[in-house]
């Protein structure tokens, strides 16, 4: 999926640069006509991309890229997109991390603090492609309600548990970084020994995938399966989760007591 992003204007920017004091000179490429080109594309979803080609679009990336900090420090997060800014023949590559406060944005040889300005074009425009409303409250949650309902069973001879979203592919272009990062240490307060599938599940006892099934701004469906490996027991979750009056109710129903209706949508 490609779509057009639109960023801050030039007086929020100017009151940013005052903020942090001045500006760097790393990006004077951007301000030139041999910069025509930026493609930010998602590293979890690789079907999604944004392309920026518009003039002023540039421009406003140039005034918000130059205000950025040069740090010494990087981001310890595994970054969430790949910037590649086409200058004539060259294309300069730089990997962000969305929400990290310092060192959020880096090359091989320089590391930036971009102001959240960034994020929140991003966010902007994932809102457009039908975000669910309220995402990682819905989507974060209804995993740890499962890990809560199988407690026992996964802190039980302290089983190695990993938690698979990589084929969760309608959700992934709006996970991000920092809310994993908040999320495991949530997870780890109900079974420590838990971390994230990263092409090792061979790796783990207990093997807990997440696959949505559904989302509008109101509703929320996915299967969580609970791969007990050790144990050879396997389990699946029905999630059904609903908003009304501003407000997300959460079911989660084993295959076994799903009523007629919920499986009807599935």
């Amino acid at each position: 999926m490609l779509i057009c992003l639109n960023f801050v204007s030039c007086t929020t920017i100017d009151n940013i640069k005052t903020k942090i004091g001045g500006k760097n000179e790393y990006f004077e490429y951007l301000n030139t006509n041999k910069s025509d080109k930026i493609s930010i594309q998602s590293i979890r979803d690789p079907g999604f991309k944004f392309i920026v080609t518009d003039d002023k679009a540039i421009k406003d990336m140039y005034e918000l890229l130059s205000s950025a900090k040069v740090t010494d420090k990087k981001s310890e997060l595994n970054p969430d997109y790949v910037f590649e800014i086409n200058v004539g023949d060259e294309v300069k590559k730089f990997y962000y991390v969305v929400g990290a406060v310092e060192g959020n944005f880096y090359d091989e040889t320089t590391n930036f603090t971009v102001s959240k300005r960034l994020d929140e074009g991003i966010i902007q425009n994932l809102s457009i492609i039908r975000k669910p409303r309220d995402f990682e409250y819905v989507y974060y949650n209804s995993i740890l309600k499962v890990l809560e309902m199988k407690k026992s069973e996964l802190n039980n001879n302290t089983h190695k548990v990993g938690i698979n979203i990589q084929g969760d592919v309608d959700c992934l272009k709006y996970v991000f970084s920092t809310d994993l990062e908040e999320f495991l240490k949530n997870a780890k307060k109900i079974t420590p020994d838990v971390s994230l599938v990263n092409n090792n599940s061979n790796e783990f006892d207990v093997v807990i995938t997440i696959k949505n099934r559904g989302y509008d701004s109101t509703t929320y469906k996915t299967n969580i399966t609970v791969d007990n490996k050790t144990d050879k027991i396997k389990d699946e979750f029905y999630v059904m989760a609903t908003n009304e009056f501003k407000e997300w109710a959460i079911d989660i129903y084993e295959e076994s007591d799903v009523p007629k209706a919920i499986k009807a949508e599935w």
